[in-house]
């Protein structure tokens, strides 16, 4: 068997299901859903209510409509679950007020059930037909990534209305308050730009489909895919080398696989703390400010679902039509992007062999209640006195230090590696990296480098954020007696559920910079990929020279950027200390029940969560603005020193010598 003929087969029984892969499921209050795998991705698409939808032939086996009359006999979609077993009870209506615990792809049905409400004007159209357009590989490639963009922007409107619609219902005593006046304004204002964003998105796809000009606009009516993705990269480039995009698509595409799980149950614990904080605004009258902050943290977190579930199917796209041979049909292109009906004649789906998932079962999944217990048991200890175990701020004793050493010790303690994700690349110091560069190529290497060096402090950084976070169920059952309490420990649940979805996007954001960097200074892509080991430059920077006073010359101009760079770095690092101390001071407080009860105040609680998200915001931005600092540096010292100073040389004038990795 040839390689491309494994190819296809490869990624065909990675997505088709099996005939005993399906079923409807009862949904009910109370039942918890375990994190979805392939099997649960959806067998067949929604039906789509539309009159206005054209009958048409479709070999993968997906439900498309010819008329309104035929709605009600529509097959509602069906998802696999752990145990195989088969009910013939028909999906509830998304609408239906009946609470459950969304998985991936029951959100996608929700996000998509847009064309319903009749409020998105176009031509329901799968991606089949979209790739029938054209038999150009590379023109293909495009219209499904087009196809995505439009699917999320539907998915994206659909939400914006949902989330209009939320406010209006909670806040209906609250209408003439002027903050809800704003908030109400606001809300109408994004189910507008999210229109729009969808208008655009048709025209791009239609453009691409060159349809006419009085056609009705496309709308997506397949689902993308939330899966597991098998791409088989060994076998398939087992003989020759991998075009170097498709091998970072390849280590990217499982970390986005989780990461898309990890903002579902993180959607699903903002929609429990919006109800529950919604209720008691409804019936206290207190509590808009919270309501609020919940209601934006809803929305972050789906609009973070969706982008990670468009890039997921985009790179999915990308990898499979650079692995399909020339000349595949467009059924078989489609089984490789997306969750299908098995062809006839294929052969049967592999349980036990290396090609194909194998099916999940019941004990592979950890429930997320299970997860937050063992985190709460991992950071907090019943047994140690209250006072032993009041937070001291990580920072607190660079309050004394006075800038520009103040400013380097904390740039020192965040680039210091310590949190690292497990299949972290291989350590290498910038003078390492710069050997064998050519001149020209020089800024790119060393912003390639700043560029990883600043995502694996994100990562760490983020890490601290959901270890402050999992540090506060022992809060809140010392307050659990206190009014609000029972709400504020749903949105403390939520606020971690984000966090944890928000550290996996940092490790595909860094694994991506490893590439890239890796790729910029000419390395091997087979081997271990490069993570950056030396520290930026953070003290302060000496740009005066008698032969750089010409006021136009370059070296002149980026010399003023480097001071401007490091007096907002001093700001932002007293930002980042006194937020620290801050948040430090209020668990304190917490924990010891010092805060006073106030009903126009949030809970002691809410006002701990605040602060953790404030020091977290402003450690993101001193992180940026340090690489900056250090990108002004590499581009004065470039204009200024000769360009065939030795990349040893150029390094001495960059950063001083020093690493991120310690013994202790």
């Amino acid at each position: 068997m040839n390689l491309a003929t494994i190819a296809i087969i490869s990624c065909l029984w990675a997505q088709a299901p099996g005939d005993d892969d399906r079923y409807e499921p009862k949904l009910r209050p109370a039942q918890k859903a375990p994190a979805a795998a392939i099997e649960d991705a959806p067998a067949d698409d929604a039906p789509l209510d539309d009159p206005r939808a054209k009958p048409a032939s479709h070999d993968s086996g997906r439900h498309e409509r010819s008329n309104a009359a035929d709605d009600d006999a529509q097959e509602a979609p069906r998802y696999r679950r752990a145990d195989d077993s088969e009910t013939d009870e028909r999906m509830a209506p998304v609408d239906a007020g009946v609470k459950q615990k969304l998985r991936p792809p029951e959100l996608l049905a929700e996000a998509l059930e847009t064309l319903r409400s009749g409020a998105l004007v176009g031509t329901p159209l799968t991606l089949q037909a979209a790739l029938a357009r054209s038999t150009d590989r590379q023109q293909q490639l495009k219209l499904a990534q087009a196809y995505w963009r439009l699917c999320a922007a539907q998915a994206e409107y659909h939400w914006a209305r949902n989330e209009r619609d939320l406010l209006g219902e909670y806040t209906q005593s609250q209408t003439n308050l002027p903050g809800m006046l704003s908030a109400r304004a606001s809300a109408r204002a994004d189910v507008r730009d999210a229109q729009l964003a969808v208008t655009q998105a048709q025209q791009e796809l239609a453009d691409l489909l060159g349809a006419r000009l009085d056609a009705e606009p496309p709308l997506a009516s397949d689902r993308p895919h939330v899966g597991d993705y098998s791409t088989h990269f060994e076998t398939i480039f087992s003989s020759r080398a991998a075009p170097p995009r498709i091998r970072l698509i390849h280590r990217t595409l499982p970390v986005r696989r989780k990461a898309i799980d990890a903002h579902a149950e993180a959607i699903v614990s903002a929609l429990h703390a919006l109800e529950s904080t919604g209720d008691d605004l409804k019936q206290s009258g207190q509590g808009l400010a919270t309501f609020l902050t919940t209601l934006e943290q809803l929305k972050h977190e789906r609009r973070a679902f969706m982008g990670d579930v468009r890039a997921y199917n985009q790179e999915i796209a990308e990898y499979a039509f650079a692995v399909a041979p020339p000349g595949t049909n467009g059924e078989t292109l489609v089984s490789m992007l997306i969750k299908t009906t098995r062809p006839a004649g294929a052969p049967p789906r592999n349980r036990s062999g290396s090609l194909g998932p194998t099916p999940a079962r019941r004990d592979d999944f950890t429930t997320s209640e299970t997860t937050d217990a063992q985190q709460q048991t991992t950071n907090y200890q019943p047994e140690m006195p209250a006072d032993s175990a009041d937070d001291q701020g990580v920072y607190q004793g660079l309050l004394d230090v006075e800038s520009p050493e103040r400013v380097q010790k904390l740039a020192n303690l965040l680039h210091w590696d310590r949190n690292l994700p497990a299949d972290v690349g291989e350590p290498t110091t910038l003078a390492e990296c710069l050997r064998g560069v050519p001149s020209d190529r020089r800024l790119n290497a060393i912003a390639a480098f700043w560029q990883a060096r600043e995502r694996a402090a994100v990562y760490q950084a983020l890490a601290d954020q959901l270890e402050q976070l999992n540090a506060l169920p022992a809060v809140a059952i010392d307050l659990r007696d206190r009014r609000g309490m029972a709400e504020a420990g749903v949105r403390l649940q939520a606020a971690r559920r984000a966090a944890r979805a928000a550290l996996i996007d940092a490790q595909a954001l860094l694994l991506a910079g490893e590439f890239e960097l890796t790729e910029a200074v000419g390395r091997r892509l087979d081997d271990a990929w490069l993570l950056p080991s030396t520290p930026p430059q953070s003290g302060r920077y000496l740009v005066s020279s008698g032969n750089r006073s010409r006021r136009a010359s370059p070296a002149k101009r980026w010399g003023d950027m480097v001071r401007l760079h490091h007096e907002e770095l001093e700001e932002r690092a007293d930002g980042v200390i006194q937020a620290d101390v801050q948040r430090a001071t209020l668990v304190t407080e917490a924990r010891r029940g010092d805060s006073a009860d106030n009903a126009d105040e949030p809970t002691p609680l809410d006002i701990v969560l605040r602060a953790v998200a404030r020091q977290n915001r402003e450690t993101l931005a001193f992180l940026h603005d340090l690489t900056r600092y250090n990108m002004a540096i590499a581009r004065f010292a470039l204009a200024t020193w000769p360009e065939n100073i030795s990349s040893d040389e150029l390094v001495k004038t960059l950063v001083i010598a020093r690493s991120t990795r310690r013994d202790t």
